[in-house]
C-alpha cells in the first residue's frame, strides 16, 4: 500500500495540471484564436480592464477573462469596433498579487512591445504651442529694439557731424566744398527759359 501511495498523489499532480492548462489562455494563443496582433489584443484588454495572470513567467487569461474577450470579439465583428460594449469590473491580479520580479504588467509590457510616444493632453499642447508664440514674439520685439537702437545712434552721430563738420574726414570736406562751389541760378531766369521753350513747342505744333 505504501509502496503506490506516491503513484496515486503523482496522477492527481498531473490531472490537477491539466484542468489547470485547460482552463487558461496563453496571449499567444489569444491572438491566432482571434486573427489579431498583440497590439489590439492589449487594446481590447485596456478596455475591458483585464490584466494578465503570469505562470512561470508567461501571461495568461483565465476563464472569465476569456468569456469577456470573446464577446467583446463577437461585438467588434457586429459593429466594427469596441465601444458600446459595457466594459466589466476589472479582473486580474492587484498590485499585492503581482509577483516582485520575473513579470510584466499589462501595461509594462505594451510598453516594452512599443516604441513609446509622449502622451501630451490637450491643454499641455496649447500651452507648448503658446510658449512658441511667446518665444517668437520676444524674437521679433528683440530685433526690433536693436534696429530702432542702431537707427537712433545714426541720426544721433549725424546731427554731432553737422554740427561739427569740422571732424568729418577730409574727402567729405573736399565734397561739402565742391556743392558750395557750384554756380548759382537765377530761378526767374530758368522760369522764363522754360516758358520759351513751351510756347516755342506749341508755335512748331
Amino acid at each position: 500500500m505504501a509502496d503506490t501511495q506516491p503513484d496515486i498523489i503523482q496522477a492527481d499532480d498531473e490531472d490537477s495540471q491539466k484542468e489547470e492548462n485547460f482552463s487558461k489562455i496563453s496571449i499567444l494563443d489569444l491572438q491566432k484564436k482571434y486573427e489579431i496582433g498583440r497590439d489590439p489584443l492589449y487594446a481590447r484588454m485596456r478596455y475591458l480592464q483585464i490584466k494578465t495572470w503570469k505562470v512561470s513567467g508567461k501571461a495568461y487569461l483565465y476563464p472569465d477573462q476569456i468569456a469577456e474577450m470573446d464577446a467583446l470579439h463577437d461585438h467588434i465583428k457586429t459593429t466594427g469596433r469596441m465601444e458600446g460594449y459595457q466594459v466589466p469590473e476589472p479582473s486580474g491580479p492587484t498590485e499585492e498579487e503581482q509577483p516582485t520580479s520575473g513579470t510584466l504588467t499589462v501595461a509594462e509590457t505594451q510598453t516594452l512591445s512599443t516604441t513609446p510616444t509622449p502622451n501630451y493632453t490637450p491643454k499641455q499642447k496649447r500651452s507648448q504651442s503658446s510658449q512658441q508664440v511667446d518665444d517668437i514674439a520676444a524674437i521679433v520685439q528683440s530685433a526690433q529694439g536693436k534696429a530702432a537702437g542702431t537707427l537712433i545712434a545714426e541720426n544721433v552721430l549725424a546731427r554731432h557731424f553737422i554740427e561739427n563738420p569740422e571732424l568729418l574726414p577730409d574727402e567729405l570736406k573736399a565734397k561739402i566744398k565742391e556743392s558750395g562751389e557750384m554756380p548759382s541760378i537765377d530761378p526767374f531766369a530758368y522760369a522764363d527759359s522754360l516758358i520759351s521753350a513751351a510756347m516755342g513747342s506749341i508755335s512748331a505744333a
